[in-house]
């Protein structure tokens, strides 16, 4: 019998392959999350339109009565009062629904695949999908924008008028609008976060077709950094809109120092995302694509 020594592979054989997508999997977590979307906004309506009725003093024991938990992995003890509590459960249901969206179109849509790991290139997993089309991306926009006029612009345009929630007992009222302004300012947030992606979107659409020369010397690494690795800009951008988006409801309370506050913080914070979103063409990526941190 005799023996021949092993051949070494291929170079293409130990580079690392390509994770195929998986549609079916990822058509069942994008349902859980839309469920989970679904029973969430649900329970908020439900959340908000029982603590309008509550009675004076139920509500006060609610907010006296707090709740403990540990944090910083088990070693700090605190509180948490059990409305905000009540207030919260919506916005875990949104995360976990969150957690499921995401990685479900990337199953769908994407190809996910190893690459090197350098101190600007940073993360070792990075993700191409097909980008939505520019229709398709502006319908999604007009989602979270519908959200917060739900829960912001028609309960406040209500209350001036005279009607819900105008006339029920101050501690009621706060209670509720603590409800309807932090959701209403994180799908504020959401739309902001849109809308910025699509101008980004259009305008290295616009330089890749009449300027490519430009693209190709692309690359640097601090605007890869910024608008690629980790989308600073959208996440600027959705700060801004979200103080935008919650701060109108001071003017239902003729609070306009408190408003123009608000309008100066968050248009600060928003022009200076979409600014930072317009040089994407810097970073040297193409769209549809993104990367892990580790």
């Amino acid at each position: 019998m005799t023996t021949t020594a092993s051949q070494p592979a291929p170079a293409d054989a130990r580079r690392p392959r390509k994770r195929r997508n998986r549609p079916m999997l990822g058509a069942v977590l994008l349902a859980i999350g839309a469920v989970l979307t679904v029973a969430a906004l649900g329970l908020l309506a439900f959340t908000v339109l029982g603590l309008a009725v509550l009675q004076s003093d139920v509500l006060a024991r609610i907010e006296a009565n707090n709740l403990s938990y540990y944090a910083e992995f088990g070693f700090v003890r605190r509180e948490i009062s059990s409305l905000t509590a009540m207030l919260a459960i919506p916005g875990i249901l949104l995360v976990t629904a969150m957690s499921c969206l995401i990685p479900g179109y990337l199953l769908r849509r994407a190809t996910v695949r190893s690459v090197p790991t350098t101190f600007w290139r940073g993360g070792s997993v990075l993700a191409t999908y097909r980008p939505l089309a520019f229709w398709a991306h502006a319908l999604w926009c007009l989602v979270p924008l519908a959200v917060w006029a739900a829960l912001i612009l028609l309960p406040l345009r209500s209350m001036i008028a005279g009607d819900f929630p105008a006339g029920i007992p101050d501690d009621n009222m706060t209670a509720v609008w603590l409800g309807l302004g932090s959701y209403g300012a994180v799908a504020a947030g959401v739309f902001g976060v849109m809308v910025t992606s699509l101008v980004k979107k259009a305008v290295y659409v616009r330089i890749a077709t009449d300027h490519p020369d430009k693209i190709a010397r692309g690359g640097r690494g601090i605007w890869r950094w910024i608008t690629f690795r980790w989308r600073f800009d959208l996440w600027i951008a959705g700060v801004g809109a979200a103080f935008l988006g919650a701060g109108v409801i001071a003017l239902g309370f003729e609070d306009l120092p408190f408003y123009l506050s608000t309008l100066a913080i968050g248009g600060v914070f928003f022009i200076g995302g979409m600014l930072l979103s317009l040089n994407y063409w810097r970073a040297g990526e193409p769209l549809g694509s993104g990367e892990s941190y580790s």
